[in-house]
C-alpha cells in the first residue's frame, strides 16, 4: 500500500511540474529590472534587448510593474521606445492603473509591494529578424519618481 501511495503522489507531483513548465513555453522573452531605492529619475532609461527570430507568428507584449503601497498616485505613465533591427524607433505612451477609484491597489502582493502585469499590445507581428531594444522612461512629470520598484517586459507567442 505504501508503494502504491508513493507512486500516485509521485505522478501527481510530476504532473504539476510539467504543467508549470508547459505554461511558459510560449514566452519568447521576459526580464525585470530593479529601480535603485525605488527612485526613478526622469532622464534615466531602463532598457531591455532581445533577439526576435520569429517573423511569422503573432505575439502579445506585457509590461510588468512593481510598486510600493507608498506610491502616491493611482496611475503611472511611462514612455516606451521600441528600436527595430533596422534602426527605426517607435514611441508609445503607456498608462498603468495601479489603484482603483477607491484607492485599493491592483495587482498581487502582500506587505508593501504590489505586482501588476499589463497587456500593452496584442497581436504584434515582428517584421524583421534581429535585435530589438525596448527603452522605458517614466513620464510622471516629476524629476525623481518614488515608489516604483521594478519595471519589466514580457513577450509571448500567441
Amino acid at each position: 500500500m505504501n508503494t502504491r501511495l508513493f507512486f500516485v503522489l509521485n505522478n501527481i507531483i510530476l504532473s504539476i511540474i510539467f504543467l508549470f513548465i508547459g505554461c511558459d513555453r510560449n514566452v519568447v522573452f521576459e526580464k525585470n529590472k530593479k529601480i535603485p531605492q525605488m527612485k526613478w529619475h526622469f532622464e534615466e532609461k531602463i532598457e531591455f534587448e532581445t533577439t526576435i527570430n520569429d517573423t511569422i507568428n503573432l505575439h502579445n507584449i506585457y509590461i510588468n510593474v512593481r510598486n510600493s503601497v507608498d506610491y502616491k498616485y493611482m496611475n503611472f505613465y511611462m514612455f516606451l521606445d521600441t528600436e527595430f533591427p533596422d534602426g527605426r524607433v517607435v514611441r508609445d505612451t503607456l498608462e498603468c492603473l495601479l489603484a482603483d477609484v477607491r484607492g485599493s491597489w491592483t495587482g498581487k502582493g502582500v506587505g508593501k509591494i504590489r505586482s501588476n502585469q499589463f497587456l500593452m499590445r496584442e497581436n504584434v507581428w515582428f517584421p524583421i529578424e534581429g535585435n530589438y531594444t525596448f527603452s522605458f522612461e517614466q513620464a510622471m512629470r516629476e524629476e525623481v519618481l518614488e515608489g516604483i520598484s521594478d519595471i519589466g517586459i514580457r513577450i509571448e507567442r500567441k
